[in-house]
């Protein structure tokens, strides 16, 4: 009997020692040109950890310490000597991989490429912008600017909570900036025993962006274009709605909500849907007479549509009438093909919107 417990307790204890424990990762974020540091994130159990010479000691953060607080810190990872991470400073890069201008009388940019690089991303002190996918060392190129979603998630190996902490780090410094992934061939390597995950980005952020005298590539080409109805008592739309218009079938439908406040509806302007682009532009419902929105001008740059608007609003004692509104516009450019209209503000250049072909 004495040797059958024996043998069930050694059985215990070997199966207790497989008891598997929470896996720890590791993400360094190494941030070149404004920094030229690297911040390493801890994530799963607490507990020491040998980290070249030294021993780390990591722990939950507490409630007062889980929203991070200090520039770069992300909530969720473990604190490292008490700290929301690990910095350690980093020898500066020896020349930069990019080097982004904005071109004047345009929204364009220059771009130029020191380094291989996998994604160009501009941050215009509103908006993100995505400049490249992927390019190599040595490109020269004008640029058109496109919408990026979701800040700067996606970029790397970036989770999402880190990807938020780089992009509020880098917002509060209060200037537009451009920011290159860099290859991860290319990062210095430190690698750490007892982790499951190692994980790396590096990212070099030049931080303004001037206006470049060098114009680089064609120039935006001017189209023709045409107001064909405007109102201020659109039904229906509570926010802003941009839609490209491909039938006649849908600017009726898009007619009905924007005379739906009218008695009588003015008869459809004869378009031709195969040689023109019609947009519609719907600001949705305002408390107070005195919104509007008018084209500036519309242009072709590097074979996308962009429409110059501007946008107005009632100033400071200004009298209008106190009811509801609705703004709309529907507009005909004297080209198609367009598989989207990119609306910006004519007076920032910045990016307002977009219409696309309805779903």
């Amino acid at each position: 009997m004495p040797r059958t417990w024996l043998l069930v307790a050694t059985s215990l204890l070997l199966l207790g020692g497989c008891v598997p424990t929470s896996a720890l990762k590791m993400h360094d974020l190494y941030v070149y040109g404004v920094e030229n540091a690297r911040y390493t994130y801890f994530y799963g159990q607490a507990g020491e950890l040998l980290y070249g010479d030294r021993s780390l000691t990591l722990a939950e953060p507490d409630a007062a310490q889980a929203g991070g607080g200090r520039p770069f810190a992300v909530a969720g990872a473990l604190m490292v000597d008490g700290g929301p991470y690990l910095r350690q400073s980093l020898e500066r890069l020896e020349a930069a991989p990019i080097a982004v201008s904005r071109l004047p009388f345009t929204t364009d940019v220059r771009l130029e490429l020191g380094a291989d690089v996998s994604e160009v991303v501009y941050f215009d002190g509103q908006s993100y912008l995505r400049l490249l996918d992927e390019g190599q060392a040595g490109t020269v190129q004008r640029v058109v600017p496109r919408p990026r979603l979701n800040r700067l998630r996606g970029l790397g190996e970036l989770s999402g909570a880190e990807a938020d902490a780089l992009a509020a780090a880098l917002e509060a410094r209060g200037r537009p900036f451009a920011l290159a992934v860099l290859r991860t061939a290319s990062l210095p390597t430190h690698p750490v025993d007892g982790l499951s995950e190692h994980s790396r980005t590096g990212v070099f952020v030049q931080l303004g962006v001037e206006v470049s005298e060098e114009v680089a590539g064609g120039a935006a080409e001017e189209l023709t274009w045409e107001v064909v109805a405007r109102g201020s008592q659109a039904v229906g739309f509570q926010g802003a709605s941009y839609q490209l218009v491909t039938s006649r079938d849908e600017l009726i439908a898009l007619w009905q909500r924007a005379y739906g406040s009218q008695l009588t509806v003015p008869p459809l302007p004869e378009l031709d849907y195969r040689r023109e682009t019609v947009v519609a532009l719907f600001l949705g419902s305002k408390p107070t007479g005195g919104y509007g929105v008018d084209v500036v001008d519309a242009r072709d740059e590097g074979g996308e549509l962009y429409l110059d608007l501007r946008l107005t609003e009632p100033g400071p004692g200004t009298i209008t009438t106190q009811a509801l509104t609705s703004p709309w516009l529907v507009l005909r450019v004297l080209r198609a093909g367009y598989q989207a209209a990119w609306l910006r503000d004519a007076a920032s250049g910045n990016l307002v919107g977009v219409a696309r072909r309805e779903q």
